[in-house]
């Protein structure tokens, strides 16, 4: 297969695995297992298969004593916050509401490097902030009064997750410049977390009513944690370009919709739709926008 579509594969891939996360969420929630408990297994069962893939592939070397703290912020503020917030939006909200206000993260990231970085706030990114909170609004119904008030707490915790999702990119580009690697900057907080999870709710008390249970504890960890990780860190190892990457990704929360309905039984209205897709775009628009003036940039080196 040629590298650039064996590239391309993989970052679908990664996309649709990270879209099943809500369906095992869900089939533990429907046994009796709490929030916490689920987050939990993904946290500390991650962390552990971290740990033993970065000793193996000498990932740690590197690592700065006076830098343990800010990773542990980074683990605990993006990581445990992002699994946290989405696992209690999955219980409270449908599928495909959890999902799409998880990705409202672009919005938070383009907000918060204006506060943290100083960068500009270009015409395309209020655009995409525009778009994204009118997509949003659509998604959790916000034209139906009563379906708004009833939804209220899972759409806080689901913009909670949002937020938690954008300082991955924010926090994370501070461990850029501290002179760490797309390994270290993933590894070492998802172990932060998994550390943090096993003091509040150790793995080893959590409940094993069924064979269910222990598989989706495992899936919610390496489906929905790991495996998704290593296939998008593949795809741009085939020299795929990131901006590329970060669109196709975009797949997860149509995944997660499509099988929210089809698994779950979950309903979802035209307008739901509709707000799904203008979400994404304005997820994509920044994305795309850097992709073409790049393009555009190297084309015209290319002729000088």
């Amino acid at each position: 297969m040629n590298k650039k579509y064996l590239g391309i594969f993989y970052i679908l891939l990664a996309g649709v695995l990270w879209g099943f996360f809500p369906i095992f969420s869900n089939v533990l929630y429907a046994n009796g297992i709490t929030v916490m408990q689920a987050v939990s297994a993904r946290a500390g069962f991650a962390a552990l298969i971290y740990l033993v893939w970065g000793v193996c592939a000498g990932t740690y070397k590197g690592l700065k004593w006076r830098d343990y703290g800010f990773f542990a912020f980074y683990g605990v503020c993006s990581i445990l916050g992002t699994y946290i917030f989405y696992s209690l939006s999955i219980k409270y909200l449908s599928t495909a509401m959890a999902a799409i206000l998880l990705y409202t993260a672009p919005a938070f990231v383009i907000v918060f490097n204006r506060i943290f970085y100083g960068d500009k706030i270009t015409p395309i990114k209020i655009v995409a902030l525009i778009t994204t909170i009118a997509g949003s609004f659509l998604v959790v119904r916000a034209y139906d009064v009563g379906a708004l008030v009833v939804n209220l707490p899972g759409i806080l915790f689901g913009l909670g997750s949002g937020i938690a999702y954008s300082l991955l990119t924010v926090i994370g580009r501070a461990a850029i410049r501290r002179g760490y690697t797309a390994k270290q900057n993933t590894f070492v907080p998802a172990m932060a977390a998994g550390l943090v999870m096993t003091v509040a709710v150790p793995q080893w008390t959590l409940p094993f009513p069924s064979a269910t249970v222990v598989l989706c504890y495992l899936a919610v960890a390496v489906i929905g944690s790991v495996l998704p990780y290593f296939f998008y860190q593949k795809g741009l190892a085939t020299g795929i370009d990131g901006g590329v990457a970060s669109l196709l990704a975009n797949v997860e929360p149509v995944t997660a919709t499509i099988f929210g309905c089809i698994l779950l039984h979950d309903a979802i209205e035209v307008w739901q739709i509709i707000g799904i897709l203008v979400v994404l775009a304005g997820a994509m628009l920044p994305e795309f926008a850097a992709s073409r003036k790049l393009k555009k940039s190297v084309g015209s080196d290319r002729m000088n």
